[in-house]
């Protein structure tokens, strides 16, 4: 490791804005729970392990990733390219994560050689990203997307850093910051959509691409996500500067936006306004990336503003716009009220990844075990489901009804970038402490080693009931174990003995003198259920004139179920029903479920597929038929352009969470 060195700098301080005024160099709010370091988390096992395995293996191995650092460091774009600036920055951290966890040295050193051609290639000026020299300059010193991809450099920089200790990344990251510093901030430039200046966008429709702002569409909001890398390289640094340029950038939202969308979260929270309705197109990644920033502000500075505009919105999110599988986003946008589509481009991959660690900020603020529920929904479903079982490739959209491959599998884009970055982060979500307290908030059988506390989890959850923590050491602390609020009689023994007051929806505190050997069960009882679907309407898909994608309602009386065990969803997947294989067969429609009986338990039908699986009766095509419900996390195993189709089908195989119920 290198010492740290502090580069100097010449540029002035910003000026606080009034309301931000009194502030100091140290966090005025504490995390109740912290993060701990993925290093210390042993790899995961079982189904979930083996897809990370594949993950770091087949994909992030296999990666040419020097053909996207060579765009980097050529340095010729003039547009925007989603296919491959932001590959380099979420690779870097993705594999970098992989790699330690794992102990991969091969790909470690593939990631260090990867990372000093980036840093290398660093402009004398601290420029980082794509654009062209040509295309730029001191009135246009970026892109507007040049945020957007730089936002995932800049962590993935501050991760190395924090990781290592390694000075060499906090001084590219603080050049980097240090160039928006230089030309953004009050009396230089600011990010405006387009050359319009509020309040005239109110009432036009803002096309294709601004200077400084990103997706014009999305009115500035990628323009201000970089408070949240910023807000954090104040937190390693304590340089005023950092803190100081994300409150002025928080400060101004309303004005470059044109639509009070900040402001108006207060009443999104209030529950006296639809999330949709706060500007004309409200894109879920980039308002959830700008969420995390917002919450590193509230950490900082102690306005608890911030803190209620966030957990507002979330919460609005999570009871109206998330899926049973725990994604959210339709297409890329959120929805007005509760009524979403079950099939077409939703859920957007992106999204689930900002999602998640959008909801890891909550928990580690506030200590609440709802947002530990909402990260176990979507990774025991969603998170692998969007993930291809042979090549470790991530899609665009995962729909809860849908197909794959469905032109998803083209190549490197966003949202591949984005489902290796949030595989390679989910052991940053399995533990986390604070002082005397411990916290395991995920139950996936892996394990946890530092010089005060070593454990491992085993089982087969959430295929199995049974989870079983052994406590090598645990010097001083308390063990809090989550206990899943979907849980209605759940238990906890430690070696042999009852623990009284367990309750599901809260941890389960276990302060004890801990010896080798000691051994805490966890039974956790998984009800199989026939879920309605609330709030149902069917939809047809239309286009924005930009060509955005947006739905709309159609009446239907088909209303849906879906097969839940605990907090696994399952579906209907066509490579295990090949009675079911048809060109024109319409799963939601043309399959009715009998929901007054529950499916028998089935051996599951491949080694691939986690269990338990289910047989469900229902009425296809007019006739009997039995059904495999086999959980929504495998689907994945497809037929690729090229090869031959099963019984002659011309289309791809097809899976469905909803059927038709009666």
């Amino acid at each position: 490791m290198k010492s740290k060195t502090w580069c100097s700098v010449a540029l002035a301080l910003f000026l606080p804005l009034s309301m931000w005024a009194g502030q100091h160099a140290t966090n005025k709010v504490g995390m109740v729970e912290n993060a701990v370091r993925v290093s210390n988390v042993a790899p995961v096992s079982g189904f979930f392990g083996d897809r990370m395995r594949l993950n770091r293996e087949v994909y992030l191995k296999n990666f040419p990733i020097d053909k996207y650092v060579d765009y980097i460091v050529e340095r010729k774009q003039t547009a925007w390219d989603w296919t491959k600036a932001e590959q380099h920055g979420k690779w870097v951290e993705s594999a970098y994560l992989a790699a330690i966890q794992s102990g991969d040295k091969e790909l470690l050193r593939k990631v260090e050689d990867v990372l000093h051609r980036i840093i290398a290639s660093q402009e004398p000026n601290g420029y980082l990203g794509a654009t062209a020299k040509s295309y730029r300059s001191d009135k246009r010193p970026i892109r507007g997307m040049d945020p957007y991809e730089l936002y995932f450099v800049f962590h993935a920089l501050e991760t190395v850093y924090e990781e290592t200790g390694d000075e060499r990344p906090l001084q590219a990251v603080k050049k980097l910051a240090d160039y928006f510093v230089r030309y953004f901030g009050p009396g230089k430039l600011e990010f405006w959509p387009s050359s319009m200046h509020a309040p005239e966008n109110r009432h036009k429709v803002l096309n294709g691409h601004s200077d400084f702002a990103g997706h014009s569409v999305h009115y500035s909001w990628e323009g201000t996500l970089l408070c949240d890398p910023m807000v954090r390289l104040y937190t390693l640094t304590r340089d005023k500067r950092y803190l100081n340029w994300s409150k002025w950038v928080v400060g101004n939202i309303d004005k470059w936006s044109g639509w009070d969308a900040f402001s108006r979260l207060d009443s999104v929270a209030a529950g006296k306004l639809e999330i949709s309705e706060l500007q004309p197109y409200v894109h879920a990644h980039t308002f959830q990336m700008n969420f995390m920033g917002f919450l590193r502000l509230y950490q900082v500075t102690g306005d608890k503003t911030l803190l209620n505009k966030v957990v507002g919105a979330w919460n609005y999110i999570h009871d109206r716009q998330m899926y049973v599988t725990g994604g959210v986003s339709v297409a890329e946008h959120y929805e007005k009220g509760y009524t979403k589509p079950l099939t077409g481009n939703i859920i957007e991959t992106c999204a689930t990844m900002s999602w998640m660690q959008l909801t890891q900020m909550l928990l580690q603020l506030t200590g609440d075990t709802k947002y530990a529920d909402a990260i176990e929904k979507l990774m025991l479903n969603h998170v692998f489901a969007a993930q291809d079982a042979l090549t470790g490739t991530c899609r665009y959209h995962t729909a809860p009804n849908g197909t794959k491959p469905n032109g998803y599998f083209h190549g490197p884009d966003c949202c591949t970038a984005s489902g290796h970055r949030i595989i390679s982060l989910l052991p940053t979500f399995f533990y986390a402490q604070k002082d005397n307290q411990f916290y395991v908030n995920q139950l996936l059988p892996s394990g946890y080693k530092d010089r005060d506390v070593e454990f491992t989890v085993s089982g087969n959850y959430p295929s199995d009931e049974t989870v079983t923590i052994t406590v090598n050491k645990c010097k001083g602390k308390t063990l809090n174990i989550r206990i899943p609020a979907w849980c209605d009689a759940p238990s906890v023994s430690v070696n042999g003995k009852p623990v009284d007051g367990v309750k599901a929806g809260a941890y389960c505190a276990l302060k004890r003198s801990w010896k080798a050997g000691d051994k805490v069960t966890l039974n956790l009882p998984m009800a199989l259920r026939w879920v309605k679907r609330e709030h149902h309407a069917d939809y047809e898909k239309y286009h924005l004139k930009d060509g955005e994608i947006m739905y709309r309602e159609k009446p239907t009386n088909n209303i849906p179920y879906a097969l839940m065990r605990g907090p696994v969803v399952y579906c209907v997947d066509m490579v295990w029903n090949p009675q079911l294989h048809n060109d024109d067969v319409d799963i939601k429609n043309n399959i009715v479920v009998n929901t007054s009986t529950l499916p028998e338990r089935i051996a599951s039908p491949s080694a691939a597929v986690p269990g338990p699986c289910y047989q469900a009766g229902a009425v296809y095509m007019g006739r009997n038929v039995k059904l495999t419900l086999t959980p929504f996390c495998a689907i994945g195993q497809w037929w690729r352009d090229g090869e031959e189709k099963a019984n002659g089908w011309t289309n791809a195989y097809s899976y469905a969470i909803w059927l038709t119920g009666k």
